[in-house]
């Protein structure tokens, strides 16, 4: 081969390789700039944002360079208005933290609705991907990529108990999100709406009797110390339903093929990967919670039909709410049950 023929063939397999995914220079790399206003080693973000991130860059061989940044730019309830107006490409946050701008993606937020995380988030996304396209502005300016519930709720108190849905009366609980709030209020208690990252202040100083909260966030935000008791109520009393979204023009400027990437990373498959972290944090938690004494309780059958029984008007008020936007809402309920029913974590398999 001559010198010539041996450049020709040199260049044209120098063309070839940059041409293949994972050339060095075959592709532009857009850096991706994720809003957190969660510690980095919390779960959402080290167990779900995180390893979410890092499978949509390898699918696309590192054309989407996700940057997770160090600090919150402002409280967790700005999350979606820093989102719209720019300041980030990617955000989550807790559809509560805005009373009444997600009334209808809450739906998994109804009482007795998530009784885990797998079910609950597997349910939130399944119900929006089908219904959320007639939540009129509710996600306006976004790209929603997916919806996920925390993991089974507890109720837990610095002194008092609350082993029956009658110690609850009177008793300041703090709350994460506007549903939960409502949930307190409608059962006796005093709800005292606070961000996760101010919870352990509130519980530390006694401006909250109690708090909700999963196990898993009890050691996370250092409030073991100052629980006494845990009180599980089987079905979920109560839940948050978190969103992860792109903003519109982020969006817009990915390739098909990114988007394609994003979407088999996202959707159900973050659902379900949310449910693996709230899973193994909780089971953390409950370890950390026991060893450091606190005991636990849960409802009876009967405090639980009685709580079931007084929280029926939320349902009937959110069904309202559907109605009065035109949309399906009794179907959509139904659809949601439905969902959790087939994604629920406990299931009696190999069995007759």
């Amino acid at each position: 081969m001559t010198f010539h023929h041996r450049l020709t063939a040199g260049a044209a397999l120098a063309a070839l390789w940059l041409a293949l995914p994972g050339g060095a220079l075959a592709q532009e790399v857009k850096k991706i700039r994720v809003g957190t206003w969660l510690p980095a080693h919390h779960l959402i973000v080290k167990g779900i944002i995180q390893p979410w991130t890092e499978a949509i860059e390898r699918e696309t061989n590192g054309s989407l360079d996700f940057e997770i940044m160090a600090a919150p730019l402002g409280p967790p309830p700005a999350t979606r208005d820093l989102l719209l107006d720019g300041a980030f490409d990617v955000g989550y946050g807790v559809s509560g933290h805005n009373p009444g701008r997600f009334t209808m993606t809450q739906v998994m937020d109804l009482p007795f609705s998530s009784p885990d995380p797998w079910s609950g988030s597997a349910a939130a996304w399944a119900t929006y991907e089908r219904y959320g396209a007639q939540y009129k502005g509710e996600q306006e300016g976004v790209h929603v990529v997916g919806l996920f519930t925390h993991s089974a709720p507890l109720l837990h108190s610095r002194d008092k108990p609350i082993a029956t849905l009658a110690d609850l009366a009177g008793m300041k609980i703090r709350v994460g999100g506007n549903v939960t709030g409502e949930i307190i209020k409608t059962l006796g208690g005093t709800p005292v709406q606070l961000p996760p990252t101010e919870a352990q202040n509130a519980m530390a100083r006694g401006v909250a009797d109690g708090i909700t909260f999963p196990m898993e966030s009890i050691d996370f935000f250092g409030i073991t110390p100052a629980i006494k008791q845990s009180t599980y109520i089987p079905g979920g009393l109560y839940t948050d339903t978190f969103w992860v979204a792109f903003n519109d023009a982020t969006w817009n400027k990915l390739s098909d093929a990114e988007k394609k990437a994003v979407e088999k990373h996202s959707g159900m498959a973050l659902a379900l990967l949310s449910g693996w972290a709230w899973t193994n944090g909780d089971r953390l938690g409950e370890e950390k919670m026991k060893a450091a004494g606190v005991t636990f309780t849960t409802w009876s059958d009967a405090d639980i039909a009685e709580a079931k029984k007084r929280l029926e008007p939320m349902r009937a008020a959110w069904l309202a709410e559907a109605e009065k936007r035109g949309l399906p809402g009794q179907e959509i309920l139904d659809y949601a049950a439905e969902m959790v029913r087939v994604y629920v974590a406990k299931k009696d398999v190999n069995q007759p």
